[in-house]
């Protein structure tokens, strides 16, 4: 995918801390709920051109990063409202549990 790997040079990153670029919707809608390349992200939000003959997978991660960035708060707002939202929904299934076991 166009993000930041979880396994990049002998290292990984936690789950939670992951940005893909190709799973943020505000990205995906450019594309009409497709994935979007990395080129064409950069195109749109960044007014840029990028991969322009061979591929550069340093110069790919500055461009996620920099759309990260430009983005940050408005996706960064999207990742806890879905996990309150996830937390929540592990709360109700919780208490359906419970519920079924004083019958």
């Amino acid at each position: 995918s166009s993000g930041i790997n979880a396994e990049y040079g002998g290292f990984s990153h936690p789950r939670h801390l992951i940005r893909d670029t190709s799973r943020y919707k505000p990205f995906k809608d450019i594309s009409r709920g497709n994935t979007p390349s990395l080129k064409r992200l950069v195109q749109h939000f960044l007014q840029t051109e990028v991969q322009d003959g061979v591929h550069d997978s340093v110069e790919d991660a500055r461009c996620a990063l920099l759309l990260y960035r430009k983005h940050r708060a408005q996706w960064e707002r999207s990742v806890k409202k879905k996990k309150r939202k996830g937390e929540e929904e592990e709360e109700r299934e919780e208490e359906d549990k419970d519920d079924g076991l004083d019958d």
